[in-house]
């Protein structure tokens, strides 16, 4: 396995799975391949799943926080929430909480099976 450093490797890691997509490639899989690659360029030290998770979840954080700032196109005007009740976007709050630790939750699963793969591939039989 190359010889990178742990955070190196998760940054590369990352970038690939922006590069995979901006092209619409991989879909899920592409959680799995960014754990993979996590894994594979960290040494045998430091190489783990726990690493392939943390790279997915990193990506997911990254595409959260993008979608977060990134206006939906609809084809009705919403409401304002004022005029709803704060009650409402308190809920609206929560949802979006629980969409970040469900997001984390898959994409560490994801990227930790890839890892997990990378690691009984490729981590040298001591």
């Amino acid at each position: 396995m190359p010889k990178i450093s742990m955070e190196m490797a998760i940054l590369t890691s990352i970038i690939l799975g922006l590069i995979m997509a901006f092209f619409n490639f991989g879909d899920i899989f592409a959680l799995v391949i960014v754990g993979f690659v996590a894994v594979f360029l960290t040494p045998d030290e430091e190489a783990s799943y726990k690493v392939g998770a943390l790279a997915s979840a990193l990506l997911g954080l990254v595409y959260f926080v993008v979608c977060l700032f990134t206006p939906p196109v609809l084809p009705y005007q919403l409401p304002n929430a004022v005029v709803i009740g704060v009650g409402y976007a308190i809920d609206g709050v929560f949802t979006l909480l629980l969409g970040l630790f469900v997001t984390l939750l898959i994409y560490g699963l994801m990227g930790a099976i890839g890892g997990y793969f990378a690691d009984k591939l490729f981590k040298s039989q001591d």
